[in-house]
């Protein structure tokens, strides 16, 4: 990628580049662990087959919009733009999943979904902001 701050195709695309990994991953954590025990609520062992007709409309949607918001990217508005993910991500992923799977658009299943996401996407960004004032508390501490 260019490092000038000249405004090239190389220099945009820098912009959308996740910080790092882990939250991305994180998310995907989620997003599996939602299939996987669902999964298991309904007694569902239709194997990978399965688990990826349910996995790629619901992580295709939230990433497409994570992108578009540069969730991953941005250091500044982090909450707008997971509030923003959540729900538009959702919609995609509910209009992917209604359009090219023998599943209904939106159901009982996208209520579940946006509940699990909030309590895993919000919840460990939740818990890592507390523990990162903490750290900042205890630093500023030991300094006077």
């Amino acid at each position: 990628l260019m490092t000038d701050s000249t405004n090239t195709p190389s220099s945009n695309w820098a912009r959308y580049a996740p910080r790092s990994v882990a939250p991305l991953l994180l998310d995907l954590f989620g997003i599996v662990t939602f299939i996987l025990v669902g999964a298991g609520q309904h007694s569902i062992s239709d194997g990978a087959g399965w688990f990826f007709m349910v996995l790629w409309p619901l992580a295709t949607g939230w990433y497409l919009v994570a992108i578009a918001t540069r969730l991953y990217a941005a250091t500044d508005r982090m909450w707008t733009r997971l509030v923003i993910t959540w729900v538009a991500g959702t919609l995609v992923a509910s209009v992917l999943r209604g359009s090219f799977t023998d599943r209904p658009m939106f159901s009982i299943f996208t209520v579940i979904f946006m509940a699990w996401m909030v309590l895993i996407a919000f919840g460990w960004r939740g818990i890592a902001r507390v523990l990162a004032l903490r750290k900042q508390r205890r630093r500023r501490t030991k300094k006077n």
